[in-house]
């Protein structure tokens, strides 16, 4: 039995090794650069910057309201997909910065609900 058990462990080891060591594949990601407040729905109800700019609070624009968010209120920059059914991490923020509030095509690669960016432009 004892014998059994360790053939067992040393064949399903490299099972479990090789699942954990697969890099990401790289894809395309279309949709905005957002602010973490508006697109994790911290005051948005719709990954959006509508209930934002409607009050005129956080400026009249996407960009006004993503820059105000990162500027005022400590936020990080996102990306909100184009359906706005999900929303990510950014791990290099300052490749994002000339892009607030903009539509993009972001090509790169997504882990642990964070992308990071190999190239980006606007669409």
């Amino acid at each position: 039995m004892m014998r059994l058990s360790v053939i067992l462990i040393l064949c399903l080891s490299p099972v479990a090794f090789s699942a954990s060591d697969k890099k990401p594949q790289e894809r395309t990601f279309d949709g905005e650069i957002s602010d973490s407040q508006c697109g994790f729905n911290v005051h948005s109800l719709t990954r959006s910057h509508d209930e934002m700019i409607k009050s005129g609070y956080m400026g009249h624009t996407p960009a006004d309201c993503t820059r105000a968010c990162i500027k005022g209120r400590g936020g990080q920059f996102v990306f909100v997909s184009s359906d706005k059914k999900a929303a990510y991490k950014i791990e290099q923020q300052d490749m994002v910065q000339q892009f607030a509030g903009q539509n993009v095509r972001i090509q790169g690669t997504e882990q642990k609900g964070e992308i990071h960016i190999n190239s980006i432009k606007p669409r």
